[in-house]
C-alpha cells in the first residue's frame, strides 16, 4: 500500500497479521524488510529452543494459533492437560474423546502433533521404519528414564505432556491467544 509516496507492507497469515507494518521507499523495499523482519523473528524463537532442540512456550502458543484443531483432537489434549502430572496412555486419550481403541488416539492426536510440528518445523523422533511419532510433538515417553536406566516398563506407552504444550495451551485457553477450533 502507498502512502504519501511511501509503500507499506505487512505479512498476513491467512487473516492474522504476523508481522508489523514496515514503511519502504519502493514496493520492493517495504516487502523485502517484512521478510527480514519474519526471518529475524523465526531466528529468534529457533535461538530460545530448549537442548533437546523442541520449540519454546511462545513458539508452540504461536503455532497452537495457526492450526485447526478438531473436537476430539481438543478433548484429548485437555484430558491430558488435567490428567495427574499430565500422564496418559493412548488408551486413556481415546477414552476421553468417547473412543473404544487406541488406534483412534494414535491417529487424531498424532494428527494434532503433527500438524503442531510442521508449523513449528520441528522434526518428532522416527520409528524404526523411518517414519516420524508425531505425537512426540505433544508429549514425551513418561517412562524414558526407566527406559535409559534399563528397568523393564509393562503395560501400555504412557505420553507426559510437553510443559511448552501444556503451558502454551493453557495461555491459548484462558484467552490471551486465539485458537481457533474445527467444531
Amino acid at each position: 500500500m502507498t502512502s504519501a509516496g511511501e509503500w507499506k507492507a505487512r505479512a498476513l497469515r491467512g487473516t492474522r497479521v504476523a508481522s508489523e507494518t514496515v514503511v519502504g521507499p519502493t514496493r520492493d523495499a517495504a516487502v523485502l524488510a517484512v521478510k527480514e523482519f519474519l526471518d529475524e523473528r523465526a531466528a529468534e524463537l529457533r535461538s530460545k529452543r530448549g537442548p533437546d532442540g523442541y520449540p519454546s512456550v511462545e513458539e508452540v502458543r504461536d503455532a497452537l494459533e495457526q492450526i485447526v484443531i478438531g473436537r476430539s483432537q481438543r478433548t484429548m489434549l485437555e484430558a491430558h492437560l488435567e490428567a495427574p502430572d499430565r500422564i496418559l496412555t493412548a488408551t486413556q486419550l481415546a477414552e476421553a474423546a468417547g473412543y473404544d481403541d487406541y488406534v483412534v488416539a494414535n491417529s487424531q492426536y498424532g494428527g494434532l502433533g503433527r500438524a503442531l510440528a510442521e508449523e513449528m518445523e520441528w522434526e518428532p523422533a522416527e520409528r524404526s521404519d523411518g517414519l516420524p511419532i508425531w505425537t512426540f510433538a505433544l508429549a514425551t515417553d513418561a517412562d524414558h528414564d526407566a527406559r535409559k536406566r534399563g528397568i523393564e516398563v509393562t503395560g501400555h506407552w504412557r505420553w507426559q505432556l510437553r510443559p511448552q504444550v501444556a503451558e502454551a495451551y493453557s495461555q491459548v485457553r484462558g484467552g490471551r491467544a486465539r485458537l481457533r477450533l474445527n467444531l
